[in-house]
């Protein structure tokens, strides 16, 4: 251990070893300023978003009640903010950004089965993504160049609606096949009965029930008259009833039953169609990314002060520990 140095007697030890010092300093900074010159220039961009709200398009298109849609117009809430991160921050996003500015020649990633892994390093490094204290978020990019920087930001910003663009007319997708198979299945079924309807008519069967009623009717008015020949025809129209009026009702009901069905599948139909065709974009770009011609990094006189008093500190201490130990040695 070194002993206690009074600040006096510490300033004294590095008057005495002032040389050293001055030689340490001149080797770091001979050194440091070579390395800090060959680093290349970094420009920094930015982009700032809003959330937008996340619901469903056809709500707002086809729902009646207005008094129960959402405000298209109105900025996301925190889950909002977070769900926007996600995509921002996935992979898929930054594969897509990757490949549209060609990053694996602009950052000089390696080409080999790692690569992928060597862009998530060099994205860390290179993009940053900032939640504010406004729940907007800033999408803050570097690159070698200006105009490089903010066409990355600006990217990334505009490959969040495609991503979540795909990702919901997956979704959507699967929901409209189901919704149109049943709608498809409801009129192929409604046509059907209504073939069946119109075979039954075309064999006297009009309307079951009613002409059940007129036919008895007339039919003991026939009797009560003795009117033979009313009667034989009346009798001729109740067989055609008797053998066809089942079929006719069962049909008749089965068909009411799907004209009640189809405005609510069709209504879903229609919603499952405009949520596939349609996709509310998921941020309000609130400022986007414009290059910048002052470079950001390296802060080149920063690091050469950095390493400067670092090296001075770690040689004051070695000096003082080869003190101390010559001195236990002499003893």
């Amino acid at each position: 251990m070194v002993d206690n140095i009074s600040s006096s007697g510490l300033i004294v030890k590095i008057y005495k070893w002032r040389k050293k010092f001055l030689y340490v300093s001149v080797v770091s900074f001979v050194v440091t300023a070579t390395i800090v010159l060959i680093l290349p220039k970094q420009y920094k961009s930015t982009a700032v978003l809003f959330a937008s709200r996340h619901f469903s398009v056809s709500k707002l298109v086809i729902e009646a009640n207005s008094g129960n849609q959402e405000d298209y117009m109105q900025l996301g809430d925190e889950d909002d903010c977070e769900k926007l991160i996600q995509v921002i921050s996935s992979d898929e996003l930054k594969l897509r950004v990757a490949n549209a500015f060609d990053l694996w020649t602009r950052w000089d990633l390696t080409d080999s089965a790692l690569k992928y892994h060597y862009l998530k390093q060099k994205w860390q490094d290179m993009v940053i993504i900032k939640r504010t204290e406004f729940n907007s978020i800033k999408v803050e990019v570097y690159d070698y160049t200006p105009e490089g920087a903010a066409e990355i930001a600006n990217g990334i910003t505009d490959y969040c609606d495609t991503i979540k663009k795909e990702m919901s007319r997956q979704m959507a997708g699967n929901v409209l096949k189901i919704v149109k198979e049943e709608y498809d299945n409801t009129l192929l079924r409604m046509k059907v009965l209504e073939d069946s309807l119109n075979e039954l008519r075309q064999l006297g069967v009009l309307h079951y029930k009613e002409q059940v009623k007129a036919y008895s009717k007339s039919y003991a008015k026939a009797i009560e008259k003795n009117d033979l020949a009313a009667m034989k025809r009346l009798e001729s129209k109740l067989d055609t009833l008797k053998k066809y009026g089942n079929a006719y009702q069962t049909v008749h009901d089965n068909l009411e039953k799907y004209s009640f069905k189809y405005p609510d599948i069709k209504g879903k139909y229609d919603e499952a169609l405009v949520n596939y065709n349609s996709i509310i974009p998921m941020k309000f770009v609130v400022e986007k990314a414009k290059p910048n011609q002052y470079k950001e990094k390296p802060k080149r006189i920063v690091i050469t002060l950095l390493v400067l008093v670092a090296n001075n500190l770690i040689t004051l201490l070695f000096l003082l520990v080869k003190e101390k130990f010559n001195k236990i040695s002499f003893k």
